[in-house]
C-alpha cells in the first residue's frame, strides 16, 4: 500500500518536469526565433541589393553599347532599344556627326533613359535617384561614351550602423566604355591618314631611318639559315 500511495506524487512531479522542460524550450524559441528571422531577412535584403546591382550593370552595359551605334543620329528619331526604325532615323545621321554630334543632348537622353529604366524594373526604390555620369572623347580617328553610375539605398538597419560611427547606406555602382561603332568612317580615316604619310615625305623619312635596322634583322635572317 505504500508503494501504492506515491504514484500519484509521482506523476505530479513527473508533471512539473515536462511543464518545467516545456517552458524551457519556449523561452528558447522566444530568444532564438527572432535572431533567425533576422538572419533570413537579411539574407533575402543582400539578394535583393545584389539583383540591383545585376540589374544596373545590365542596363548600363546595354545602353552604352546602343548608343555606340546611334551616335550619329538624331537622337530624337532613333530608338535606343530598336534603333533605326524608319526613314527619317536613318536620314538624320548627320554628315559631319563625328565634329559636331551634339554630345550634351545625348548624355541627357542616355541619362534619363537609364534613370527611367532602372527605377521601373527595380525591386529597392530609393528616394536619392541615380547619380549617372556620361563621358564622350573624340580622337578623331576613333569615338569613345562611357557610362558611370551609382545608386544608393538606405539599409533597414541603418541605425545600428550609425551607432558605431557607420553610414548605413549601400551602394551599387556600374560602368561601360566603348568605341563608337563607325566601321566605314574609320577606314576612311585611316585610309586618308595613309594617304598623308605617303605624299608628304614622310614614308621616305621613315623607311631612310629604319635601313639600318632592316640590314641587322636581314643578316640574322641569314645567319640562322
Amino acid at each position: 500500500m505504500a508503494c501504492t500511495g506515491n504514484i500519484p506524487g509521482r506523476v505530479r512531479h513527473e508533471e512539473r518536469r515536462q511543464n518545467a522542460c516545456s517552458g524551457a524550450v519556449t523561452i528558447e524559441y522566444a530568444l532564438v526565433f527572432p535572431l533567425v528571422i533576422f538572419s533570413v531577412m537579411i539574407l533575402i535584403y543582400l539578394g535583393m541589393v545584389y539583383y540591383q546591382q545585376a540589374l544596373l550593370q545590365s542596363i548600363v552595359s546595354e545602353q552604352t553599347q546602343n548608343w555606340a551605334f546611334l551616335w550619329g543620329y538624331d537622337a530624337n528619331e532613333v530608338q535606343q532599344h530598336g534603333g533605326v526604325l524608319s526613314r527619317e532615323g536613318y536620314q538624320s545621321e548627320g554628315l559631319y556627326w563625328h565634329i559636331f554630334s551634339n554630345p550634351e543632348s545625348k548624355k541627357e537622353i542616355i541619362r534619363n533613359t537609364i534613370a527611367e529604366d532602372y527605377q521601373r524594373r527595380s525591386l529597392l526604390k530609393s528616394d536619392r535617384g541615380l547619380e549617372v555620369h556620361v563621358t564622350y572623347d573624340n580622337y578623331f580617328i576613333y569615338q569613345k561614351v562611357g557610362v558611370q553610375v551609382t545608386a544608393t539605398y538606405s539599409s533597414p538597419i541603418k541605425g545600428l550602423f550609425q551607432v558605431v560611427g557607420l553610414s548605413g547606406d549601400i551602394s551599387v555602382k556600374a560602368s561601360c566604355e566603348t568605341t563608337l561603332h563607325d566601321p566605314k568612317e574609320f577606314i576612311h580615316n585611316v585610309d586618308y591618314l595613309l594617304q598623308i604619310y605617303e605624299e608628304s615625305g614622310a614614308q621616305n623619312w621613315v623607311q631612310e631611318k629604319l635601313k639600318p635596322l632592316q640590314n641587322s634583322l636581314k643578316k640574322m635572317k641569314d645567319y640562322f639559315k
